[in-house]
């Protein structure tokens, strides 16, 4: 059998298939208010598949705090009301309605209501191939994590409809994909005026080089000598790029990995320390404390925990 289009039509193959799998993120006593789609569907379209993980709400009780941990998917938080702090890659973020936060896969990250005002949040978590590259061109990275959305957003309509739909009724898998991918079309709508802008020439010479020497004790100076500009101009350009000084980004950078290395092996926190170029693990730990608010080994041990509660280990 042969599939000819006509001239002027695009032939499209869809092949639905299910795929059981974690039911979706849980924090300590975490109880959804609407159960929501509870397997991963797997949409193929030209032997690409996109996956639907878990699409929930719920009202969070004070303080409630879900992670850290590390997830192979992505996660998204629409905040509906009240208040909370998003914790990820050496940073904090106090967010409220009208904000969502992305957490990347493979990114250690956790979050926390507040004791006032907790807030509400729907999640989706879901899988596919391009979403990265697609959240970059419109500003949303690891480091970059946050948007805020605007009154006319329909992300929340789009997430109560998947929540709302049953497995089992006539088209339910075309309407699940068809509002996940309606979802990310608002967050590219409500993006587009935050678009980074084009990264200059030395500031990326000198992100490469502390990707590539964090390992060892450099400092600013060396940073500057190898982009070959004077210190304090080479400052102000690296700030105004990328928001930060060129110092806080490197201890930063330096405070990612070592939690990537606390989440996924078992080294000693001496041995960390020298891998992400301190010299003194106590420096380390105390600069460690200070940007994330619990030591190494208490970060390990909340991590371990969380993962034994869901299940992960």
């Amino acid at each position: 059998m042969r599939d000819v289009a006509e001239p002027g039509h695009i032939l499209i193959y869809i092949i639905i298939g299910f795929k059981s799998i974690y039911p979706g993120p849980r924090g300590r006593g975490e109880k959804a208010s609407h159960a929501g789609p509870k397997c991963c569907r797997f949409y193929t379209m030209h032997g690409t598949a996109y996956g639907v993980n878990y699409c929930k709400k719920q009202d969070c009780p004070p303080g409630h705090e879900a992670g850290p941990t590390i997830r192979d998917h992505f996660l998204i938080h629409f905040i509906r009301r009240g208040s909370g702090v998003f914790h990820t890659r050496g940073h904090s973020y106090t967010l409220s309605k009208s904000q969502c936060f992305v957490i990347f896969p493979g990114i250690p990250a956790w979050y926390r209501a507040r004791r006032h005002n907790p807030w509400s949040y729907s999640w989706i978590g879901f899988s596919g191939p391009g979403f990265t590259e697609n959240f970059r061109e419109w500003g949303l990275e690891p480091d970059s994590p946050v948007l805020t959305l605007d009154d006319t957003c329909r992300a929340y309509y789009y997430l109560d409809e998947i929540m709302q739909t049953r497995r089992s009724a006539p088209g339910a898998d075309w309407r699940i994909i068809g509002n996940l991918f309606k979802i990310i079309g608002e967050l590219e709508r409500c993006a587009a005026p935050k678009r980074p802008p084009a990264m200059d020439n030395h500031v990326l010479a000198a992100l490469q080089y502390i990707d590539g020497n964090y390992t060892r004790p450099i400092g600013v100076s060396d940073i500057v000598k190898h982009v070959a500009l004077e210190r304090s101009y080479f400052s102000r350009l690296f700030k105004r790029k990328t928001h930060e000084a060129p110092r806080d980004y490197l201890h930063r950078f330096r405070m990612n990995k070592a939690m990537e290395l606390l989440t996924a092996t078992s080294f000693s926190v001496e041995i960390i320390a020298r891998s992400v170029g301190y010299r003194d693990p106590l420096h380390f730990s105390r600069t460690f404390k200070g940007r994330t608010g619990c030591s190494p080994t208490e970060f390990r041990k909340k991590v371990r925990k969380f993962e034994e509660k869901e299940g992960f280990s």
